[in-house]
């Protein structure tokens, strides 16, 4: 088979042979790049300076499809088309960006200050001049950019000054050689340089000034270790405590526009990412799609570098545990729908991406997509995903899953809604022949104990009471399906969002479920779930908890917006000893909600003590 390139390959085909650069002092770790660093120490120490929502991610159309086949920058006149296009064929359903992508490096034009002043030197109109024209068709700016670059046209020309520095040239934070590609056109940013930090924070403040919603910053792996998966290699290490700093600094600036980060390592599982951004790439590019890059692609195993995972259902389920609603939202790359070999493979395309509660991008243009737009179009998928739906694969043990491939399954999905419905997705990833059975047991495995309705959400019918979902799938095939309990809602914690040390258990009996939430017992750990009320007011949270740390345990309960963050109310969870963590109770907390959907959070606070194991909460009116 001959392989094709893309544009990341061309730059990694250039090299970048570096010696003897003047770089900064904080070089990676001496060792092996391809491993994780001994730690970064300065991550612990770091607060987050703006509220990230999290939960599902956005959904757009992205020129990548265009730049990946050509090899260049989109045209500006073929850009309005497909905006145009875009308006009319998926605004309507929730598309409300359109962004760029890649192929800038030969953008040259900048401003006083070295900021490009458009996607591409050949386009008549600027960024500001299509934020506006955006604007008028209900649509966003997206802008693929990364702000620790230094264009070659403002390091050579000594009159374009740092914003708010004009004592200090863009050329005086770079160094000679540090470059992105072999030519030059693009350096890296020193940010141990006097004045980077105004430069990379005036970049994003830029952007989000002319209207971007989202800032997607691509080759951060490349920045921190110089290191390539395939090459080896490639340029300067400018180490991870820089790295730090540089996306610390993305962050005070960015407001509340989104931080896309591209190409990270992801070492330590994230634990960088996760402070500062607001999206990761949790796999390798789509290149020219199908199934192989969905499913197949390269190495099935996992490595701790960039990329960790090699395609987008082992991406998805080995980064689960950090996605959620005021997590991280999963990027799997654009959809290409048309490179799908049959429709079985773009309803699992679809289908696994809503599951995960990543971002969708579409990146058919409207002379490529033929029959698929509708796949992109679904009213019942659509409604899963606005309602902010993160799915965990099924967890089967309290593995990590670098290390145990059984511990989740990425052919089981399971998530529920903010009314507490539950939507499952199975999958079959084999090749055949014949089809393979997947199930999933309402009372094993979703704590239910009575027959749920079940609605299939592609074919739009009502498939009745059930005590299980079992479906016989075809190669590539999968099903999406909403379960709808008949007897109270209850909230399981083990599909929640999970932050700091909480983490999936279930080693002691007694919970309903898969398992329950363990590791509440260190500050700023939490488990965060979207409950539905139907009007503001005070509300009683029942919660199944367990307790057998030897004294009396607490965490502290919030009810908040989950769109700003805006705290509703406050109670607390104290929880007595019990003699062993298989006895099971049910504690109580009183607070006051917002009406509509509210980000509960039980989290170990200042003042909490001990730990608890935390299986199901129930909501009623006080």
């Amino acid at each position: 088979m001959v392989r094709m390139f893309t544009r990341r390959d061309l730059l990694k085909r250039g090299g970048v042979a570096v010696t003897g650069l003047a770089v900064a002092p904080r070089l990676s770790p001496s060792h092996d790049p391809r491993a994780e660093p001994d730690g970064v120490s300065a991550v612990e120490s770091v607060v987050e300076t703006r509220y990230r929502p999290g939960g599902a991610g956005p959904l757009y159309w992205s020129t990548y499809g265009y730049n990946n086949v050509t090899n260049m920058a989109m045209p500006e006149d073929l850009w309005k088309t497909n905006v145009d296009w875009v308006a009319e064929t998926f605004r309507p359903h929730g598309y409300k960006m359109v962004c760029t992508d890649g192929w800038v490096d030969y953008t040259q034009k900048v401003t006083a200050h070295g900021y490009i002043r458009s996607f591409n030197d050949s386009w008549t109109h600027d960024w500001a001049w299509w934020a506006s024209y955006l604007r008028s068709r209900g649509l966003q700016l997206g802008v693929y950019y990364n702000p620790l670059w230094v264009t070659k046209s403002a390091v050579t020309d000594p009159s374009v000054t740092v914003v708010g520095r004009p004592d200090i040239k863009v050329a005086d934070i770079v160094n000679e050689g540090d470059y992105l590609n072999s030519d030059g056109q693009l350096y890296w940013v020193d940010v141990t340089r006097d004045g980077a930090e105004e430069y990379v924070k005036g970049y994003v403040e830029y952007f989000r000034a002319l209207g971007a919603v989202l800032l997607r910053i691509d080759f951060l792996a490349w920045y921190e270790s110089g290191f390539d998966q395939t090459d080896g290699t490639i340029g300067v290490a400018h180490g991870s405590e820089n790295y730090l700093d540089a996306l610390r600094w993305m962050n005070e600036a960015a407001g509340d526009m989104m931080l896309s980060l591209v190409m990270p390592n992801l070492f330590n599982h994230g634990a960088t990412e996760r402070r500062f951004g607001d999206l990761i790439r949790i796999d390798d590019d789509v290149s020219y799609g199908g199934w192989f890059f969905l499913s197949e692609g390269g190495r099935q195993t996992w490595q701790p570098m960039w990329t960790q995972w090699r395609n987008a259902f082992l991406g998805f389920t080995g980064f689960s545990d950090i996605s959620g609603r005021g997590q991280l939202i999963l990027d799997g790359d654009p959809l290409i729908m048309s490179s799908f070999g049959h429709d079985d493979e773009r309803r699992s395309a679809i289908n696994l991406f809503v599951m995960a509660g990543a971002a969708i991008a579409i990146t058919d243009q409207h002379d490529t997509i033929g029959p698929n737009a509708p796949f992109f179009q679904n009213p019942e998928v659509l409604a899963v995903h606005h309602d902010g739906l993160v799915g965990k694969p099924v967890f089967l043990n309290t593995h990590s899953y670098i290390y145990d491939s059984s511990s989740r399954d990425p052919e089981r999905w399971i998530g529920q809604l903010s009314d507490g419905s539950w939507v499952v997705g199975l999958f079959n990833r084999g090749n055949g022949p014949g089809t393979t059975t997947r199930t999933i047991d309402f009372v094993a495995e979703l704590g239910l104990r009575a027959p749920a309705d079940v609605r299939d959400l592609w074919t739009h019918t009502d498939l009745g009471p059930m005590t299980k979902w079992s479906v016989a799938l075809a190669p590539h095939a999968s099903s999406l399906v909403k379960v709808a309990a008949a007897e109270e809602v209850h909230y399981e914690a083990e599909v929640g969002a999970w932050s700091g040390s909480a983490r999936f258990d279930n080693t002691f009996p007694g919970f309903e479920g898969l398992g329950y939430v363990t590791g509440l017992d260190q500050p700023g750990s939490s488990v965060a779930l979207a409950i539905a009320v139907p009007e503001a007011g005070r509300y009683h949270l029942d919660c199944h908890v367990a307790n057998a740390t030897g004294r009396s345990a607490t965490l502290t309960v919030t009810a908040s917006d989950p769109a700003s963050g805006r705290q509703h109310g406050t109670g607390r969870l104290k929880v007595p000893t019990a003699p062993q963590w298989t006895t099971w109770r049910t504690v109580t907390a009183t607070l006051e909600w917002g009406g509509g959907t509210n980000l509960i959070t039980i989290a170990h606070g200042p003042q909490d003590r001990g730990s608890l194991n935390v299986d199901y909460v129930r909501v009623r009116r006080s």
